[in-house]
């Protein structure tokens, strides 16, 4: 396969000074966040050269996030809170809702900025005695169809409004590459604070609202930033190739929240490539 792909985009790269910079791009990624339709613009750079008898490919992609950038608050406030309360309790019988309203997403140095707006809703709940009862099931046993006895059992909650208090506060988060070379968004811990002289969240409830704030805000990225869909910013002869992740980063372009992904792989030259090699280089003199 490498015979067909990689010989046009040596003739491209080594015909013209070897390592020049080729651009392709760019191309418009299509997704949906929260039913939010997104664009990302993305643009991507290689350069392909021989290194003894391995072809040495490095690739980077620039992801253009500011359409997300201006439906961010969008974004944030379709986020649907839980249809059941009490799903999961602190140890102190309370669960915690956090509700997102507005938000706003910004570059800085080499992270994204969020600023969240939203409140948090604090329910009591309390589990009763347990009950069990019998119910009939139908199972398949050998050929015949029968209902078989069943015992189930269950608790009670009793839920109970506790309040609601109003907050704001930021999120930075990082481009990163995790363990398995994947590309991830990495929430910090995210800055918190409460409105109102009177506080019903206890301190224990916020750090669990602040998780859930977190992953939810951090997912919602990671959906605009989906790395198998970035790889359509490269030639389709690269698309192809397992290039390795070699770095990644968050930039600032005027405002513009850009992904900078840098990729490299090396193959090994074949006899075909060698000759369009030697062409090239003999084209240059």
């Amino acid at each position: 396969m490498r015979a067909v792909l990689l010989p046009a985009l040596l003739l491209a790269g080594l015909a013209s000074n070897a390592a020049a910079q080729q651009v392709y791009g760019p191309v418009a990624i299509k997704n949906k966040i929260n039913g939010v339709p997104i664009s990302v613009s993305a643009t991507s750079s290689h350069s392909v050269k021989t290194d003894g008898d391995k072809i040495v490919i490095t690739a980077r992609i620039l992801a253009d996030l500011i359409d997300l950038q201006k439906k961010f608050s969008t974004i944030v406030s379709a986020f649907a809170p839980p249809a059941q309360r009490c799903a999961i309790r602190g140890g102190n019988g309370q669960e915690p809702v956090a509700v997102l309203q507005s938000g706003s997403l910004w570059p800085r140095d080499n992270q994204l900025v969020m600023s969240l707006n939203g409140y948090i809703d604090v329910w009591s709940c309390t589990s009763g005695p347990k009950k069990s009862a019998i119910r009939w099931k139908k199972k398949k046993i050998a050929f015949l169809k029968m209902k078989v006895p069943v015992i189930r059992t269950w608790r009670k909650v009793t839920k109970k409004r506790d309040g609601v208090q109003s907050f704001h506060g930021s999120l930075h988060v990082y481009l990163v590459e995790n363990r398995n070379a994947v590309i991830a968004v990495k929430p910090a811990h995210p800055n918190i604070k409460l409105e109102g002289d009177e506080s019903v969240v206890t301190d224990k409830s916020l750090r669990v609202a602040e998780a859930k704030m977190s992953q939810k805000a951090s997912t919602a990225l990671q959906l605009a930033i989906d790395p198998t869909k970035l790889k359509q910013a490269l030639p389709e002869e690269l698309q192809k190739l397992n290039m390795t992740v070699v770095s990644t980063r968050f930039r600032d372009l005027g405002g513009h929240a850009i992904a900078e992904i840098n990729l490299g792989a090396q193959v090994e030259e074949d006899p075909v490539v060698q000759l369009l090699h030697e062409t090239a280089a003999r084209s240059s003199n």
